[in-house]
């Protein structure tokens, strides 16, 4: 059964340096109260991370971002959900780029949730690390709609992420479309799921896996390999084999139905999936520079595959390294990704929105 941990509330000054922040939402829950917005931390008891084999957490840290006047409003508010890059825990990192943007009227009002992915989390489902897009969809995203006033609607949420986590905010509209309405990427590892780029020596990544014969390696490899083997399970799981998937036969003819589905760089893939991405108000692609160490490439194959399909997504060239400039590269994807959602911030007192955790259950009916 899922459970919320209660949590204690205590303060924590914006001015303050970002670390003293980081350093007291470490303990058990707590509000942190700013110049202008609020952060508040839940510890959520996930019944679908519950059943890995890894030994991660099942009591999942995600903090919500409340915009200034949220305490004092009736109104709803559309929410964009965050997930960070490779190992990074839930942060203040955004608060202060998010109340300046809201008080400069520059970004509308809107709920932040910061994901916590600090054990280096693909989220994916996985027989092995735990079943991640459930806990988004099932566990997550209810929470969010009955604890807050919230649009509870496609078009009242949006998804965002770094890095790995651009990848798994890509994925997860299109393996459960119909619950986002809005995706924004910051260089996102859009590599990810194509097992030529992951395992075959090709774009930025290398043999990834040539230096790890055994599952049991898993711990002491870099975050590329790790990912990738947390991508693979996801995507063509083998309890039998060594590395607990099957790797794939780049020199067949054409690779498993199952590993072309979660690479969004092949044509024919963002063809297959054209229905889902249809949904999507806005697929907004943040690349960084292709002269350093990012994702430029896999990011601009993806585009390139994007339209040729037909599919309509916004090219924002961002100067800098991978993990740049975070802060402004956020603000300016929350912006486009809500004045694609446009949904305005309807009065409870008249508005006949259902709870995304209702829509569900009647769904199961």
């Amino acid at each position: 059964m899922k459970t919320v941990v209660g949590h204690p509330r205590m303060t924590c000054p914006l001015r303050v340096a970002l670390y003293v922040c980081v350093v007291a939402l470490v303990a058990r829950g707590g509000l942190v109260r700013a110049e202008g917005g609020s952060t508040i931390s839940h510890d959520i008891e996930s019944a679908a991370v519950a059943g890995n084999q890894m030994g991660i957490t099942s009591l999942r840290r995600v903090l919500v971002y409340l915009p200034e006047g949220y305490a004092e409003s009736r109104r709803s508010y559309p929410v964009i959900y965050w997930i960070p890059g490779w190992e990074t825990p839930a942060s203040c990192e955004y608060v202060g780029s998010l109340d300046k943007a809201i008080g400069d009227g520059s970004l509308p009002p809107a709920i932040v949730v910061n994901i916590d992915v600090r054990e280096g989390l693909v989220l994916l489902n996985s027989t092995v690390f735990g079943r991640w897009e459930d806990f988004v969809v099932d566990e997550l995203v209810p929470f969010i709609d009955a604890e807050y006033r919230t649009i509870p609607l496609p078009e009242g949420r949006a998804l965002m992420g770094h890095s790995t986590g651009g990848y798994g905010a890509m994925m997860m509209p299109l393996l459960h479309p119909g619950v986002w309405s809005a995706v924004g990427l910051n260089d996102a590892s859009m590599w990810a799921g194509c097992a030529k780029e992951m395992f075959g020596g090709l774009g930025n990544l290398g043999d990834a896996l040539d230096l790890i014969e055994d599952f049991t390696e898993y711990a002491s490899k870099s975050g590329v390999t790790r990912a990738s083997i947390q991508i693979g399970i996801a995507v063509a799981p083998n309890p039998d084999a060594t590395l607990l998937f099957d790797l794939p036969d780049l020199e067949g003819p054409q690779l498993p139905r199952a590993w072309r589905d979660y690479c969004l760089l092949d044509f024919f893939t963002v063809a297959a999936r054209h229905e889902q991405l249809s949904l999507l108000s806005a697929i907004v692609v943040g690349v960084a520079d292709g002269d350093k160490p990012t994702n430029f490439f896999s990011n601009m194959d993806m585009l390139t595959a994007f339209r040729q399909a037909d599919i309509k997504a916004t090219h924002v060239p961002m100067p800098g390294s991978h993990g740049g400039d975070r802060p402004r590269r956020f603000i300016w994807l929350a912006k486009a990704v809500t004045r694609a959602m446009n949904v305005g911030f309807p009065d409870p007192t008249v508005t006949t929105l259902d709870t995304w955790a209702r829509i569900k259950e009647e769904a199961r009916r």
